[in-house]
């Protein structure tokens, strides 16, 4: 399982672009709505709080734990969120899809299944993973809708597993799709995509 850090996905309304510091003003712009936050257990309010998150995708990506994209609307060039490959495991040929944040300006359109169809396609087409998993929280339920629409097996909760800053106590429901199950979600994946919104 080789890693390309240098990887670029090309969708037919976005493209996927290695995450870089010098996105850091564009992507808060693009992410810093409180509507994007409120159902995960992470705490993002300033400026600093979007570097730092960006600091350490970037930090993770030079250690090869992890594989950060910018989103960019491909019409518009336009830095539309964030999303990545995570706690790659090349042994077992693991990985994680998540840390997916998106402009509510795109909500409800087919940037996050576009997403999910190229990280998914190169996983499991590219890196021949034999596993995608997704972890969630147990208040985000549209994002727990999002996957279950696309074929991901509910596997599990991870009870009260993510304090937030505020206190809140999160439990953390775990997802995948395995490679038998691929072929069958990349058709639901592309049926998605050819609908009109």
């Amino acid at each position: 399982m080789k890693i390309n850090a240098n990887l670029i996905l090309e969708g037919n309304t976005i493209t996927l672009v290695p995450l870089e510091m010098k996105y850091k003003e564009q992507l808060y712009e693009a992410i810093k709505s409180p509507d994007v936050w409120k159902d995960t257990w992470r705490e993002v309010k300033t400026f600093d709080d979007i570097e730092q998150i960006l600091s350490i995708a970037v930090q993770s990506k030079n250690d090869g734990k992890q594989l950060p994209f910018i989103i960019k609307d491909k019409l518009s060039g336009e830095v539309i969120g964030t999303t990545r490959i995570g706690d790659i495991d090349k042994a077992n040929r693991n990985v994680e899809i998540g840390w997916t944040w998106l402009s509510p300006s795109v909500w409800r359109t087919k940037v996050n299944t576009e997403c999910k169809f190229l990280l998914l396609q190169y996983c499991f087409e590219e890196l021949k993973v034999l596993r995608v998993q997704f972890s969630i929280s147990g208040q985000n339920v549209r994002s727990q809708n999002a996957v279950e629409r696309i074929g991901a097996v509910k596997e599990g909760i991870f009870r009260k597993h993510r304090i937030k800053a505020d206190g809140t106590i999160h439990d953390n429901i775990f997802y995948s799709i395995v490679d038998t199950e691929w072929n069958d979600v990349k058709g639901k994946l592309i049926n998605f995509l050819e609908k009109k919104y």
